[in-house]
């Protein structure tokens, strides 16, 4: 019983997360690419490739983008429900955003090679 009240606390903890301020991870995917991040192609010496190159996470209306690419890297978002852009800007390695209100929105992250994209809302 006291596993069960335990697990309970911490299923409701992370049901609440995005209430106590934690940043949620804005889950991205390849929309376009001329050598997609897994290809082994991409290796480096002693290493694997890394899809995880490119992270986007939103924190209440603060949005963060880090980018481990070693070049210049375009982020756009979008408001899904006006098709207005709100936050357009070109960075290496990370940037954040702050988004005006709350809504849907589209991240879309440009790179040399590929776009990344995905959905998100702003409560």
């Amino acid at each position: 019983m006291k596993k069960l009240f335990i697990l309970a606390l911490f299923v409701l903890g992370m049901c609440n997360a995005p209430v106590f301020g934690l940043e949620r991870e804005i889950v991205l995917t390849e929309l376009y690419s001329i050598m997609p991040f897994d290809d082994p192609e991409r290796e480096t010496v002693g290493e694997g490739p890394d899809p995880n190159q490119i992270r986007a996470t939103i924190d209440e209306t603060r949005m963060r983008v880090n980018a481990h690419i070693g070049s210049p890297v375009y982020v756009e978002v979008i408001n899904q429900s006006t098709g207005e852009v709100v936050v357009e800007e070109e960075f290496v390695k990370e940037t954040e955003a702050i988004i005006p209100q709350a809504g849907s929105y589209f991240i879309q992250v440009y790179t040399g090679n590929s776009v990344v994209g995905g959905e998100f809302e702003v409560e």
